[in-house]
């Protein structure tokens, strides 16, 4: 999945759900030895300090230092996204699951213990989803019909129960990278693409093309800032923008070649100063001083810390 989404950028360019797998005894150990791999999102749900990483095969997550896993409900969580009371996500189920595949729109408020369906549960798989960390506002491209939808992007502003078709003036890409949603703001977005930046401020109605911006793999907005990830030159070059006069600047940027660029980039909401960045490669950079320093805590999907 991930090989074939990274492709693409360069190239063309109710209720509960429950299983038998599902019970209370649901939990995240500690390991100091696995690796990591076929990561499919970032981020920190329920406004804690806790980052999740979604894998192909579950979910993990990293807290004071320490690598804890799911020891269940290891879902395949295609377009992960977090938000302050939880998580959204698509994707497949697990192995031996009695949840119908594909997941279609989900979400969960309890770290992955359960799955409440929102919208086309066994239809769809949303590998292109972003969501307002507070708004909650949803935006997915649907890159194939389903029983509701067309092509094309759409959002939610009501959790899956109705969906808006956006125009996309303006965005005139041939592939993108991924969607970042405005954590506040419901009607502000931004696409990554291999023609740069895209940004919208009305629900993804017309777009406005970043000036400076080339192939751009990743972009994370925040209140009043986003963080581009560029490949120029053989290398990745991380750039801040800002929301107001939609200028960019360079941003410290760990060593990486343009082999391995940033595939997912997200930020803590309780501190404005801590970053962490996934890359092709799985490795995955953190920061907590605005990017004064950047700790590889795992190399190439080995756990380093």
């Amino acid at each position: 999945m991930k090989k074939g989404k990274f492709l693409a950028i360069l190239t063309s360019l109710g209720i509960i759900v429950s299983g038998c797998s599902q019970d209370t005894e649901f939990k995240f150990n500690a390991v100091e030895d696995a690796i990591i791999d076929h990561i499919h999102g970032i981020g920190y749900p329920n406004n804690k300090e806790e980052l999740y990483i979604a894998t192909h095969d579950g979910l993990m997550k990293y807290k004071d230092s320490t690598w804890y896993e799911a020891n269940s409900q290891k879902h395949d969580y295609m377009g992960f996204q977090p938000y302050k009371d939880g998580f959204y996500s698509s994707g497949h189920p697990e192995g031996g699951s009695d949840l119908e595949n594909p997941l279609g729109l989900v979400k969960s408020t309890d770290g992955g213990k359960s799955l409440d369906k929102l919208a086309f549960y066994g239809e769809t798989d949303f590998h292109y989803l972003g969501v307002g960390y507070q708004s909650k506002a949803i935006y997915v491209i649907n890159q194939e019909p389903n029983s509701k939808l067309e092509t094309g992007l759409y959002h939610s502003m009501d959790e899956g129960e109705s969906f808006q078709k956006s125009d996309m003036k303006g965005f005139n890409s041939t592939s993108i990278g991924n969607i970042a949603v405005h954590p506040s703001n419901k009607d502000m977005l931004a696409i990554s693409s291999k023609d740069g930046v895209f940004l919208s401020k009305d629900s993804g109605n017309s777009f406005k093309k970043v000036e400076n911006t080339t192939v751009t793999t990743s972009i994370h907005l925040k209140e009043k800032k986003g963080l581009i990830a560029s490949i120029e030159d053989g290398q990745i070059q991380l750039y801040e923008l800002n929301l107001e006069s939609e200028q960019i600047q360079p941003y410290p940027t760990p060593a990486l070649s343009q082999d391995n660029p940033v595939m997912y980039i997200s930020s803590n909401p309780t501190n404005s100063d801590e970053w962490t960045i996934v890359t092709y490669e799985n490795d995955i950079y953190t920061t907590t001083d605005n990017g004064g320093t950047w700790d590889e805590i795992v190399d190439n999907g080995k756990i380093t810390k």
